[in-house]
């Protein structure tokens, strides 16, 4: 039988220094322990900032009212929150509305015109758009171009207007 066992070198010796930098690896060697330093320095840096900024986004979005939270990207669009919230309060659940769009609104963006419609579809949910729906949300529109008559239920003095249309 062979003995493959090996001499255990003596635990007590000291590590040689020296021999750890000599020519050429030895420069190799102190490359990597930088580098490892180093990340483990920047790691624990970022990792300090990263906890510290949730912090900070949990306190911005605790801030936030309702409005806010509800309407999210659409304050980019929408002129006046409330003339939502009437279509939604008066538009029935399994009701049917169409969103008619134009430049006749104070304080739009150049977003409101072109995408009203499409954050009314999704704020307005279960109520679904409709070409010929009897429910209008005229937000800017040229009310004489409907084509019958527009009963207005709620307005504000910026040019939107909510209401049913007798065809």
């Amino acid at each position: 039988m062979s003995d493959d066992r090996r001499p255990i070198d003596n635990p007590t010796k000291q590590v040689d220094f020296n021999a750890l930098l000599e020519w050429p690896r030895g420069i190799a060697r102190l490359g990597v322990i930088f580098c490892l330093i180093v990340t483990a320095v920047l790691g624990v840096v970022y990792f300090v900032r990263a906890v510290d900024r949730l912090g900070d986004d949990a306190g911005r979005n605790a801030a936030l009212n309702f409005d806010d939270r509800e309407f999210a990207g659409g304050n980019s669009l929408v002129v006046d929150k409330r003339a939502l919230y009437e279509a939604r309060a008066l538009i029935p659940e399994d009701g049917t509305y169409r969103v008619v769009a134009g430049p006749g609104v104070d304080g739009a963006t150049e977003l409101t015109e072109p995408y009203i419609d499409q954050f009314a579809r999704s704020f307005l949910m279960p109520r679904r758009p409709a070409a010929d729906a009897r429910w209008i949300l005229c937000y800017g529109c040229d009310v004489a171009e409907l084509g019958g008559r527009f009963e207005v239920v709620w307005q504000n003095g910026a040019g939107i207007a909510l209401g049913t249309i007798d065809e």
